[in-house]
């Protein structure tokens, strides 16, 4: 067993040594091709690093906390209204029959392209990209949720009635369990989307975040500026990504105990 570890660990610190060379390995050849000319295009990763270094110390946390916050809240509020409707209309046959084709009709809608009206309703602040991002989440969530409930397997559930058990003991013990692989999916799934759909909220129209950042850095062909808020734009991907493996783990430890 011991040996085994070992081994495991071994091949982490491997893969890693492999993983900083080639990161490495790319930053060079990026800063020798801005060095030889591509600077207009690609910039360099030392500028980037400098440009990085002097927002450190200036509106960098306005803008990063306008796009942090709408994330959060849009994301949380789409997640619990998904989750809630997937279950509600996935344990309610009649119910679903009735709301289905109306929340697939939204759903074909490009989500994107209803940020103007959110701006024009609720103006150039954090609610429009909140509301984005909450309605993009809300699909996701609620399709993932709906699925796994609809998989139930009916007899069990009559085998729990049977047994006397009440509703929130049937949710509980089977319900819940059931269609928490579903909903770890969808949040899996929802993170990288709702990310996206807050960055574009900003770009068409706000006064902070990181989006309207990226818009000005645009604008004035910045090509600094630009990048270095691509790679701030890249970190939050990835922490989001672990964000998401460490919710996986947490709610189906019992999935990974029992393999």
């Amino acid at each position: 067993m011991r040996t085994r570890r070992a081994g495991a660990a071994a091949d982490r610190d491997s893969v890693a040594a492999w993983q900083l060379a080639l990161g490495a390995a790319l930053l060079i050849g990026w800063e020798i091709l801005g060095r030889n000319g591509g600077a207009r295009w690609v910039s360099e990763p030392s500028q980037i690093a400098v440009k990085l270094w002097s927002w450190l110390g200036g509106s960098l946390y306005v803008h990063l906390y306008a796009t942090v916050t709408e994330l959060v809240t849009g994301f949380l509020i789409g997640t619990s209204l998904g989750i809630l409707a997937g279950m509600l209309l996935g344990r309610s046959p009649v119910l679903a029959t009735i709301l289905r084709p109306v929340i697939v009709g939204l759903y074909s809608v490009p989500l994107v392209s209803l940020a103007p009206l959110f701006i024009m309703f609720f103006g150039l602040g954090l609610m429009p990209k909140i509301v984005l991002v909450a309605i993009v989440t809300f699909f996701l969530l609620f399709f993932n949720t709906f699925a796994g409930a609809q998989r139930i397997d009916e007899d069990l559930v009559q085998s729990l009635e049977l047994m006397g058990a009440g509703r929130w003991e049937i949710f509980r013990k089977l319900v819940a369990p059931a269609t928490a692989v579903w909903i770890v999916g969808g949040i899996k799934i929802a993170l990288p989307y709702a990310l996206v759909a807050t960055v574009t909220g900003e770009l068409l129209a706000t006064r902070a975040g990181l989006g309207y950042l990226l818009s000005q850095a645009a604008e004035q062909f910045d090509m600094t500026s630009l990048y270095a808020v691509l790679l701030i734009l890249m970190v939050i991907g990835l922490l989001l990504s672990e964000a998401a493996t460490r919710i996986e783990r947490r709610v189906l430890a019992w999935r990974h105990a029992a393999e």
